[in-house]
């Protein structure tokens, strides 16, 4: 026993730490950590030299969240949550903490905030005393007090174990580097070692290194387990805000009081967008639109069980009315693109005129519970809900109501032979509805994906609902001619379209057909309307070209309509003018 421990010491004395603490495979520096434990380094965090957020952009709080993202951990808020609004950009929070006043000034924090919040929205209030001043923390201030030393304490008894760990290990190293180099090196004695003796030095060696591979993963389990202990602890050593701001409410009161403190905050990294289904009852023709709000949010703090709200305001937009500067033409740009600036952002946004068919005037079932704030709508949610703080989207319904919709049947059989169902509605819904997706069903069948551009209560709202499979639809080529005009100087091409549409559905129903003839850009090439077999509708603001029909066809009627046009141009230009016929039509 005396000479294996000398060996070990030996063994020791050769140096085994390095190896040992790689078969630990910590996640920092032990020594580095011990010396900056005992020497009580100041944070080394940029958030602990960073000036107060108050001073700082959105954009700066971003860039300086993001430099030492990688090391912060789960907030740790000492508050209860009480409610959350949403804003399309942000979110204000709302947190309280019930605490005994003593009479005179006192100082209450709310700690464990996200890092993100803006300083300028901090508000508080508290009941039964007066609120002095609302300071968010900054690194500049945090100086080495009760929590620091706190942590000092436990990352310096955590090493102390992990010392000991190492210990243990290099002393196992030692021991299988023995087992290895001495006993299984080969015997300076001439006299070489009978059979039973080297069986038995094997079997000794190996049950030997099985015990102390066991005992290495065993202490390597135990650095691990140390190792998770102390990663966070080093965290909150380098940043005082790893687990979050600090907001210090200074309040005073006349005499000792029991006080709900609630302290109110925007936060960046939180938005919300609108979404919406829309149902067709075919038997009624009613249209059920049910208004959903896709809430994402990434600032590192959980809403557990939070009452709700969804605000259409974005504060982003500045509230200063915006201010029209001179126009200038042909100031270094072209007429046209100087000229192009006189599109208003309506126009741009191609704002036609609308269908000059009534619409129906019904009463509007179910119900939208929204309040205005600030001449915004907010959207209350019914319960309590939850949203995790790791930028995960969570849809949300906030409510549906029922229209009467006229139900229109259109189809442009030069690009799809089908029959498509489109519901024009007069939208009195409690709020405008913001541009989102909407995913259409009729009936229980889903019928594809569209988008609502912003309708506000009175417009008319248009609701694609899929292809009507009752109908037929046909579109052929049944003639082209081709003369020469003119004393054989140009030359006329004539075409005759037959377009076919059949009722199967069992009622009487009218179909909008869409067609269209080409439009010349040349004055030698001329484009005719011969005619067509069926009266023409014309709309407000149809593109040049345009043509359409309304076939109102009885139940199991089929109707045509033959569609004809020329286009005459000079004999020199036929094959360029060919080749564009030929690829379009």
């Amino acid at each position: 026993m005396v000479g294996w421990l000398a060996v070990t010491g030996l063994a020791l004395a050769n140096g085994y730490k390095e190896e040992a603490e790689q078969a630990m495979g910590l996640s920092f520096d032990m020594d580095e950590v011990e010396n900056r434990v005992k020497r009580k380094d100041a944070p080394r965090s940029p958030a602990a030299a960073a000036p107060p957020v108050s001073q700082m952009t959105p954009a700066e709080q971003y860039e300086l969240q993001a430099s030492y993202a990688p090391a912060r951990l789960p907030l740790e808020p000492n508050s209860k949550l009480d409610g959350v609004v949403v804003y399309r950009d942000r979110a204000l929070v709302t947190r309280s903490r019930k605490v005994e006043v003593p009479a005179g000034g006192s100082e209450i924090e709310f700690s464990g905030l996200p890092w993100a919040l803006a300083a300028e929205s901090l508000q508080a209030t508290a009941s039964g005393a007066a609120i002095v001043s609302v300071e968010l923390e900054s690194g500049t201030e945090v100086e080495e007090g009760e929590r620091t030393e706190a942590i000092r304490n436990e990352l310096e008894g955590l090493t102390g174990e992990l010392g000991q760990i190492r210990d243990r290990i290099e002393a196992l190293l030692a021991q299988r580097a023995y087992l290895r180099t001495t006993l299984l090196s080969p015997s300076a004695e001439k006299t070489a070692p009978g059979l039973d003796q080297v069986k038995g030095t094997l079997t000794y060696v190996g049950e030997a290194e099985r015990q102390i591979a066991a005992q290495l993963r065993t202490e390597q389990e135990k650095a691990e387990k140390l190792d998770e202990k102390m990663s966070p602890l080093l965290s909150k050593l380098d940043d005082p805000f790893a687990t979050g701001r600090t907001v210090r409410v200074e309040i005073r009161a006349d005499k000792g009081v029991s006080s709900q403190i609630e302290l109110t905050y925007q936060v960046w990294g939180a938005s919300w967008s609108p979404a919406y289904n829309a149902r067709l009852d075919e038997s009624t023709s009613k249209v059920t639109l049910e208004y959903y709000g896709v809430v994402t949010q990434g600032t590192g703090e959980g809403w557990t069980d939070a009452r709700l709200a969804l605000s259409t305001a974005n504060p982003a937009i500045s509230g200063d009315l915006p201010v029209l500067e001179t126009w200038w033409l042909g100031s270094g740009a072209s007429m046209a693109a100087n000229l192009s600036n006189g599109e208003g952002y309506y126009d741009q946004l191609d704002n036609r005129a609308q269908n000059p068919t009534p619409l129906l005037e019904s009463a509007v079932e179910g119900t939208l519970a929204t309040t205005r704030s600030g001449g915004a709508v907010v959207f209350p949610v019914d319960g309590r809900r939850t949203i995790s703080g790791d930028g995960s989207p969570q849809r949300i319904q906030i409510g549906s109501q029922t229209f009467g919709a006229l139900i229109e049947l259109s189809a442009v059989p030069k690009l799809v032979p089908e029959v498509y169902r489109r519901a024009r509605l007069k939208y009195e819904g409690a709020a405008p509805l913001l541009p989102g997706p909407v995913a259409t069903f009729a009936g229980a069948d889903y019928v594809g994906d569209g988008s609502i551009a912003t309708v506000v209560p009175g417009e008319e709202l248009k609701l694609a609902v899929g292809t009507d499979d009752q109908f037929k639809v046909e579109r052929n080529l049944v003639n082209r001619t081709i003369e020469q005009v003119g004393g054989k100087k140009a030359v006329r091409y004539t075409f005759v379209y037959r377009i076919a549409v059949s009722n199967f559905s069992g009622k009487a129903q009218t179909v909008l057909v869409s067609d269209q003839i080409p439009v010349s850009q040349r004055e030698k090439v001329v484009v005719e309307l011969v005619g067509a077999t069926e009266p023409r509708v014309e709309l407000p603001d149809d593109p040049a070209g345009l043509l359409r029909w309304s076939l109102a066809l009885a139940a199991d009627e089929k109707k045509t309509i033959d569609l004809s046009y020329s286009v005459t141009f000079p004999r020199e230009e036929e094959d360029a003018v060919r080749y564009e016929l030929d690829q379009a039509y």
